[in-house]
């Protein structure tokens, strides 16, 4: 498995203000991978979210545990999605694309 490069993972934490991009309310911990890797998705910013906890924990683990809601905000990408095309709701409040 190919590591995340240092310069994209800055690229992120700055893009997220080091916050949360779910909740906004604790430091984000993670990378989360908006399209799954084995599904294809790759390490880019509009395939990737800084959310606190772990896969298990926080909203990382939101997201793990409730797919639907994860593809109903864009948390989540199907398969057959580009992940620059697929809105995101961020801070619970504002759609973006990344």
């Amino acid at each position: 498995m190919r590591r995340i490069p240092a310069a994209l993972r800055a690229k992120l934490a700055e893009r997220s203000c080091g916050a949360c991009e779910i909740c906004f309310w604790y430091n984000a911990t993670n990378w989360h991978h908006r399209k799954n890797r084995s599904q294809g998705g790759d390490h880019s910013l509009s395939n990737a979210m800084h959310l606190c906890g772990s896969g298990t924990t926080g909203c990382h683990g939101m997201v793990t545990e409730n797919p639907a809601l994860a593809y109903e905000n864009g948390w989540s990408v199907r398969s057959g999605h580009d992940p620059a095309a697929v809105p995101v709701l961020r801070h619970g409040s504002d759609w973006v694309v990344f």
